[in-house]
């Protein structure tokens, strides 16, 4: 399954490998291949719902 976190960023949720939500509020996504990316505000509430949280 493929989501959107940013205007530039598609990401397949089969390759994550962790989510890290910070206290700010901002989710960091590190992806299978060791790569690191963050979740942009605009859809931070989005991939929560994804992810049931």
């Amino acid at each position: 399954m493929f989501i959107r976190i940013s205007n530039s960023e598609i990401i397949n949720l089969k390759e994550v490998k962790k989510f890290d939500l910070s206290f700010s509020g901002t989710i960091c996504v590190s992806m299978s291949d060791k790569t690191v990316t963050y979740v942009s505000r605009r859809y931070v509430r989005k991939i929560k719902q994804v992810l049931g949280l």
